[in-house]
This record gives structure tokens, sequence and C-alpha cells, in this order.
């Protein structure tokens, strides 16, 4: 494992992939097939012949092992240029001495080796080197240890376009002598494409563990001010054995499709950046945006997940985002989906397995939906009635529908809790936002489809007692919850329409509904505040429960 993810950092330290052949006049790279939209094509820039020597100087290729790059050749026409049998070497794994007497670098960890590296575009823009394209053709990565050479790694290709001075002044110090620069950050991070083709990684360890991991394209296109027009991959296959503790792991992805992808929103989500700048940005954006989930469409194609005899299958799951005329996200829609969670051989499997036996399932078939609006002048969330729902098969179905205002004061409240400087007190980090948010309606639905019936059988099973008998004891108590709660001072009205909702749908399950309709919005902070909850009554919250 430590041979792969050795690879995986070296890729991670280089520049990118796919042999896509475009075409110097701009044609859209081939490959994936695109979510909704059209993306932009990527057209090269000119390179400038004359000054095409400068730059391979500043990249330590004039020569072999003028710095961390050697070739057996190279072909320089105008402002391209073609090196065969590369080896390159990371700056961490490389001697701080020059070179000994027959020029041979003093190496050690792994080497990057590839058939040929071609430039093409070489010329100063804006004073600084840099090219149009950089293509690395059949890569592999080599251990100077045979200790280490635990398995193998190879990439057909691997390419990088239109690189911002930034990403490509990293590249050339990555191939120089001395240290290597941070990997730009922020906006300083551009291209118009990373790319690769054909990945193939073996892991064949001392200790047993084998497996291979493949990846057929993976790109990352228009890369700018921290956004991404596109983060695809295609064919993900993943193959794992480890003896020591009896875990084997499949996994496969047909297809992967990310539009529209807001970096700074997603990494500050993900708590991976915790500088106060970081937060500051973050507020900002949720401030303005609370509904932006950080992309503008997302497609996943054909997942399947395999974990010692514990399986997941989703076929597909698609969302969209729309926005309007200012670039703010009003309404996010997941189509309907569905997905699978069953057992085979293994010993998770096993376990999962009898699980599901208890309660009378061979595998859960679970699907759902999702749609919601946002209205940034009002600053009000809508969840479409009759599209938002969670759905087991043989089971339950569950709907969700509301309406609510104070989107953007929780987003802000979120956003600093990714904070390094977040307030230790969570209460009173929400406060603000407990005080702006308000529920304007609210409906669940909960649908028995046998479900009840089912966990009622498994308990009896476990208990040894009798599943009517049980049912009807649970039944019992919700019916005498209004007594139970009569000294609270909760409205005895609403109490006694819950529980007897809840209880018929405990006898005789149909559809339980429960509707919150205030005349007026409900506030959680007075309800969160509130030491007398007699002012909640029935016909101030518009609450309605009943089994139907």
């Amino acid at each position: 494992m430590k041979y792969l993810l050795t690879g995986v950092a070296a890729i991670a330290l280089l520049t990118a992939c796919g042999d896509k052949n475009k075409d110097k006049d701009g044609a859209s790279p081939a490959g994936i097939e695109l979510s909704d939209g059209k993306l932009q094509g990527v057209k090269l820039r000119k390179g400038d012949p004359a000054t095409a020597g400068a730059v391979l100087s500043a990249f330590s290729l004039d020569k072999s092992g003028s710095g961390r790059v050697s070739f057996t050749g190279s072909d320089v026409n105008g402002a391209k240029a073609v090196f065969k049998n590369v080896t390159l070497v990371s700056a961490e794994e490389m001697d701080a001495e020059e070179a000994d007497d027959d020029g041979e670098l003093h190496l050690k960890g792994s080497d990057l080796k590839a058939g040929e590296m071609t430039f093409e575009g070489l010329g100063m823009l804006n004073g600084k080197p840099n090219f149009s394209k950089i293509v690395l053709s059949d890569v592999s990565f080599v251990p100077k240890d045979p200790a280490e050479n635990q398995g193998s790694s190879k990439i057909k290709s691997m390419e990088l376009v239109n690189p911002s001075p930034e990403t490509a002044a990293w590249i050339a110090s990555l191939f120089g002598k001395g240290e290597a620069m941070d990997m730009p950050e922020g906006k300083a991070l551009a291209f118009d494409l990373w790319s690769m083709k054909d990945v193939n990684f073996k892991i064949d360890e001392e200790e047993g563990q084998k497996g291979d991991f493949l990846i057929s394209t993976v790109e990352v296109l228009g890369l700018k001010d921290e956004k991404a027009a596109q983060m695809a991959m295609k064919g993900l296959t993943l193959n794992m054995i480890d003896p020591t503790d009896n875990t084997d792991l499949k996994a496969s992805l047909r297809d992967v499709d990310i539009r529209g992808v807001n970096l700074a929103v997603l990494k500050g989500m993900s708590g991976e950046e915790a500088g106060s700048g970081v937060a500051a940005s973050m507020l900002e954006v949720f401030q303005n945006d609370p509904a932006n989930p950080g992309y503008d469409s997302v497609l996943i194609d054909d997942l399947k997940i395999a974990v010692s005899g514990a399986e997941f299958d989703m076929p597909k799951l698609k969302s969209k985002v729309s926005r309007d005329k200012k670039g703010r996200a009003v309404k996010v829609v997941t189509d309907p989906f569905k997905m699978t969670l069953g057992t085979s051989e293994g010993e998770l499997g096993e376990k999962f397995g009898a699980q599901l036996a208890l309660l009378g399932y061979e595998k859960l078939e679970l699907s759902g939906q999702g749609e919601q609006a946002y209205d940034p002048d009002k600053d009000m969330v809508t969840i479409a009635k009759g599209k938002n729902f969670w759905k087991l098969e043989d089971g339950f179905r569950v709907d969700f529908s509301g309406q609510y205002e104070g989107a953007s004061a929780m987003a802000a409240a979120q956003a600093k809790a990714t904070a390094a400087d977040a307030p230790a007190d969570p209460g009173s980090m929400m406060q603000d936002a407990m005080d702006k948010l308000a529920i304007h309606n609210f409906q669940l639905a909960i649908d028995d489809d046998g479900f009840l019936a089912r966990g009622f059988n498994a308990y009896a099973a476990q208990s040894g007692e009798d599943p009517q008998q049980l049912r009807s004891q649970a039944a019992g108590m919700m019916a005498m919850a209004p007594m139970m709660a009569s000294g609270s001072g909760i409205d005895m009205e609403l109490a006694s329409e819950l529980a007897t909702a809840l209880s018929s749908f405990i006898t005789d399950p149909k559809t339980l509904t429960i509707t919150l309709a205030p005349a007026k919005p409900l506030r959680l902070a007075e309800f969160s505040e509130m030491d007398d909850p007699s002012a909640l009554t029935k016909t101030a919250l518009g609450f309605t429960a009943k089994n139907e």
C-alpha cells in the first residue's frame, strides 16, 4: 500500500494526464460523456520560437542532467520540444550535491520515467517562462531501493494545458536543482486542462496485500479563480486483498462528472483549510449565496463497492443547480435515484446478512429525490412537496416539504464552525442564526409498507414475546402520553391529536402525516428560550396529525 501511495503522491507533484491529441485550432477534448451543458473548447496558446531556448534553460532542460531531469535524446523545433527516455526525480528525493564525474545524479526513492516528454507553445508569457502544453507518455514509477519494489505503476499519458505563470514556475522548480516550490494554491493554481489516461497501479507487498487500481481517464478542465469548469473521471476499478485482517475491497465507477466546481467552498466545507482568511471568505460566500452546494451539476454513473461481502450499488445520481442573473444558486434538483445494499460471501457480508434476515430482507433497496428552491431577496428556502423523499422498498416512504427563512444566517454560522477560531460554545456560535431562522410551514409524511411489522417481528424473535402483543403495548403507551404530559403545560389538544395519530399508526399503519402551518412564522430562538410551552397551541402552530 505504501508503494501505491508513493505513486499517487508523485502524480500529485507532477503535471497531468490524458493523451487527447487536441488540434491546435482549439478543438474540444475528446473523452468521457459530459453532463448537462456545453463546455468551452481548449485552445492552445501560441508559443515564441525566439524565446523557446530560454524557457528550456529556465526549466533545466537545455541538456540532460542540468536539473532533476535526464534524457537520452531531444529535438527542439521552433516552440516545440520532444525529449526521449526521460527520468525525473522529485526534489525531496534528490541529493543536495550536483552530480558525480559521469554526470549521473545521486538519487533516492522513486524515479518517474517517461518514454517521451513533449512541450508545445514554449515561450515567455508576461516575461516569465511558460508553455501551452506538456505531455508525458508511457509513464512509470520505479523505486531506487529494490526492497520498495512491491508492485508497479504505469500511466499511458499525462497532460497539462495552458498553465498559469505560477503553475509553470512550480513545475520548473520540480525540474531544477534547487529547493522545489510549494504547489500553488488559491487563484495562483490555474490551467485549461489537466488529465491522465490509462492509470494502472498494482500492489504486491511482502505482508501479502495485493491489488490493482485502474482509471481510464481523469480530467480537470478550466481551473481559474478556484473554480473548475469540469472535474471528471471514467472507468475506475479498485481491487484490494489484505490477508492480515481478512479484508477484500472491490470498487468500480463508470463515470463521474462534476461541473462548475467551487474549490474554495468545497475546501472550506471539508475543513481542510482552517485559517481565518479562508473562514472569512467562506463566510462571505455563504452569506451571499447560502444555497450554493459548491457545484453546478453532478453526475455519478454506475458506482459499485463491495467490502468483504457487504455490497453497495448506485446506478446513477444526478443533481443540478439553477442560478439567477447574479450567479446565486436559486434551486437544487436531485433527480430520482436508487441504491442497493446487499450481501455476498465474506465476513462483513455474513454479519450484515444476518441483521437483514432478522427484518425479513435479503437486501435493502433505497430510492429518493430532492428539490429545494431559494429566494435570495426573501432569504427563503422552499422544499417542494412531493419531490423530496426517501423510500425503502417493502418498508416505508418518508416525504417531507416546507418553507423556512434565515438560510443566509444559518449558512454563515456553519461556515464559522469550520474556522480554527470557532467559538468554543456552540450555543453562542448559533445564536445569531437562531434569531433569524423561522419556519413558515413544514410537513412530514411516513407511509408504512410493512416496516413496522418487520420491526416488531424482529424484536419479538429476539425477546421471545408475541409481536402483536408488543404492538398493542406500544400503541397503549402512545395513547397514554397526553396524561403523562398533562402537567408540563403542553397544549392538551395538540398532545392528544399527536398521540392518537401515533397510536393509530402503530395499530393499523397507513400514512402518518404531521403538519405545521403557524399563523405567523415560528422563530426557533423564541421556541428554544420559551419557559412556558402553553403558548404553542394546536391553533397557533397550525398543527395537525393523522393516520390515513
